[in-house]
C-alpha cells in the first residue's frame, strides 16, 4: 500500500509499532518548505497514510491551530519555561494559575495537566521539589535557556555554546541529543529530529520519586456505551476525557491489570484485545459532570483510549468503527469536533444541538451539509474533499453560496481538495 499525497492540510499517523518504534497519531495542518523530506512508512493500515510528504519545519516546527483547548488557560508560558530542577511546588502552582492541580496520591509526583495543552509534564520529588520538566514540541509560547521548539541545531548550539550534541541515536536516524550541566547540578537535554528541536528535559539525577500506582476504578454500570448509542462513540469520548486530563485510567497494563484481576503483560498479551476491558470501558461511568469536560472531539485511528483495550492495535481491521454520534448531546461544551477516520460518514445535522461548537473539521464523506447554517456557535469550518472543493469553487453552486452567507456571518470556511494532479490548487477560503 503507497499512497502519494492526500492533503498537506492533514496528515494521520495512528498508533502503529515499527521495529520497537511507536508514532503518536496526531492531525496536524502542515506548511510545506522548499526542503521536502519524505516519510515512508511501510505496511500501514487503511486509517494512515502509507507516504506522507512533509518538511522538516512542517513536521518539528508545526506550531499552527491544533487544537482550541488552550484558549482560556491562565498559565504562564514564561514562567513554566523557567522552571528548574530544586525549585519548590509552589513555583510551578504560581506558573500554572487556575489550571494547577495537585497530583494525586497515586501519581508518584507527576504533574501533567497541562501537558496535552501546554506541552509540559513536572514531576516533584519525595520532597516535594521539582525533580524534573518535560517540555514536547507543543510548548511554543516560551524558550527555555533561549531554546525553543523548532529552533536549528545551528541556532540551539549558538544559544547554548556548551551543549554537547551526540551522533545519530541507534535505530532513530536523524534524531540526536543534546546535553548541558546547568548550574546546581541539574542536566539539560535536547531533542533534535532532523536538525531542529523538538523536545527539551531537566533533570535532578539525585532525586528520588515515589513510585506511581494505578488509580481507583469506579465499578462499571449501566448499559454498553451508555449514555450513547454506540460503544466505539463512548470511546472516543472516554479518549477526549483522557486527553483534557479529565479522566486518568492510569496505565493501559493497570487498567488492563484491574479488569482481568491478575497482572498483565501487555509485550506478551497486547497483540490481541482484551474483550474484558471493552466491556469495562463501554460500562464506564460517565455523569454529567464528567461529560461536561469533553470539549473537543477527535474521531481518529491514534486516539490514546485505543491501547488500553488492544495496545497494539493496527487499525487493520473495523473493530472500533464508529456507527452512531447518537448522544453526542450530552457533550453540551462541547467547541471542537474532528472527524479524521472511524466513521463512514459523518452526518452534519446531527451536531445541531451543539450550541457550543466553534471548530468543525471534516476529512470523510458527510452529509446533510446545509445544516452548517444550524450551529449557531460555529466560528470555523475545515472541509478536505474532492467534491465539496469542486462546489465551492463553482460560482453560483448552492455550496457556494452557502459558503459565501456563513462567511457573511463572520464564520472562517476553509476547503481544499483531498487529491489532485500537477500544482496544487489554491484553497476555498
Amino acid at each position: 500500500m503507497a499512497i502519494e499525497v492526500i492533503s498537506d492540510d492533514t496528515a494521520e499517523l495512528t498508533m502503529q509499532r515499527f521495529g520497537g518504534l511507536r508514532l503518536a497519531g496526531s492531525c496536524c495542518h502542515l506548511v510545506f518548505t522548499t526542503i521536502p523530506i519524505r516519510l515512508l512508512v511501510m505496511g500501514l493500515s487503511r486509517r494512515c497514510f502509507a507516504t506522507v510528504c512533509i518538511s522538516a519545519a512542517a513536521w518539528f516546527g508545526f506550531m499552527g491551530d491544533m487544537s482550541m483547548a488552550g484558549d482560556t488557560m491562565s498559565a504562564s508560558a514564561e514562567m513554566l519555561a523557567g522552571l528548574r530542577p530544586g525549585m519548590s511546588a509552589l513555583r510551578v502552582e504560581e506558573a500554572m494559575g487556575s489550571e494547577w492541580r495537585a497530583p494525586a496520591s497515586y501519581k508518584g509526583g507527576v504533574v501533567d495537566v497541562l501537558e496535552n495543552t501546554h506541552g509540559i509534564v513536572v514531576r516533584l520529588d519525595r520532597d516535594g521539589l521539582v525533580g524534573s520538566i518535560t517540555y514536547d514540541w507543543r510548548f511554543t509560547d516560551a524558550s527555555v535557556e533561549g531554546v525553543s521548539m523548532g529552533m536549528t541545531l545551528l541556532e540551539a548550539e549558538a544559544k547554548l555554546p556548551n551543549l554537547e550534541v551526540g551522533a545519530d541515536m541507534p535505530m532513530m536516524r536523524g534524531v540526536r541529543m543534546g546535553k548541558l550541566m546547568l548550574p546546581g547540578g541539574a542536566i539539560m537535554r535536547v531533542k533534535f529530529t532532523l536538525e531542529r528541536v523538538n523536545g527539551i528535559w531537566m533533570d535532578n539525577p539525585e532525586a528520588e520519586y515515589t513510585e506511581p500506582t494505578a488509580p481507583p476504578y469506579p465499578e462499571q454500570t449501566g448499559e454498553k456505551g451508555a449514555p450513547f448509542a454506540d460503544p466505539n462513540f463512548k470511546l472516543v469520548v472516554l479518549s477526549s476525557l483522557l486527553d483534557a486530563k479529565a479522566l486518568d485510567l492510569g496505565r493501559p497494563e493497570d487498567l488492563a491489570a484491574h479488569v482481568l484481576k491478575r497482572p498483565v503483560d501487555l509485550e506478551e498479551e497486547g497483540y490481541e484485545p482484551f474483550d474484558e476491558v471493552i466491556d469495562y470501558l463501554a460500562r464506564y461511568p460517565l455523569p454529567a459532570s464528567l461529560l461536561d469536560e469533553a470539549k473537543s472531539i477527535v474521531l481518529d485511528g491514534g486516539n490514546v483510549i485505543y491501547r488500553y483495550p488492544y495496545y497494539f492495535w493496527g487499525g487493520d481491521d473495523d473493530m472500533f468503527d464508529v456507527s452512531s454520534l447518537g448522544g453526542i448531546e450530552q457533550c453540551r461544551n462541547l467547541r471542537s469536533l474532528e472527524a479524521i477516520s472511524m466513521i463512514d460518514r459523518l452526518d452534519i445535522q446531527q451536531l445541531a444541538p451543539l450550541s457550543k461548537l466553534e471548530y468543525l473539521s471534516i476529512s470523510i464523506p458527510f452529509d446533510n451539509l446545509g445544516a452548517l447554517s444550524n450551529l449557531e456557535g460555529l466560528k470555523r469550518i475545515r472541509l478536505l474533499g474532492d467534491g465539496v472543493f469542486a462546489e465551492a469553487i463553482t460560482p453560483e453552486h448552492p455550496t457556494r453560496i452557502l459558503f459565501e452567507r456563513l462567511k457573511a456571518r463572520g464564520i472562517e470556511v476553509y476547503v481544499s481538495p483531498m487529491t489532485w494532479q500537477g500544482e496544487r490548487p489554491t484553497p476555498y477560503q
